[in-house]
């Protein structure tokens, strides 16, 4: 669902499946089901919190314990997935083939 030039204000707000726009958020909590996507577009975000709850929150959770729990190797993987996230693999030029982030497997269809 698009939601266009809305004004949030101290309530909770479910983000999965909606897309915002030019909307503005203050004192709101975010909360990401996991369930589908969302987008935030030109949007004001002013004194939110983001909370995960159901599969965001299980990956979350996943992600902690890879993280604690697997010495060396688990703290790579997670800080890899964190490096992907802040630094996007750019799209391949016309031509070339995808290439896979470390420790990421493509999955043929």
């Amino acid at each position: 669902m698009k939601i266009v030039e809305h004004d949030f204000s101290n309530q909770e707000v479910i983000l999965d499946f909606h897309e915002y726009e030019n909307c503005q958020f203050r004192n709101c909590r975010f909360v990401v089901l996991g369930f589908g996507p969302f987008a935030l577009n030109k949007c004001d975000v002013i004194d939110c919190q983001f909370t995960f709850a159901g599969p965001a929150a299980n990956t979350i959770q996943t992600m902690t314990a890879i993280y604690h729990n697997n010495g060396e190797q688990g703290k790579q993987l997670i800080e890899a997935t964190f490096n992907t996230i802040r630094n996007p693999p750019q799209p391949p030029a016309q031509g070339q083939q995808p290439q896979t982030p470390p420790g990421r497997q493509i999955t043929p269809q």
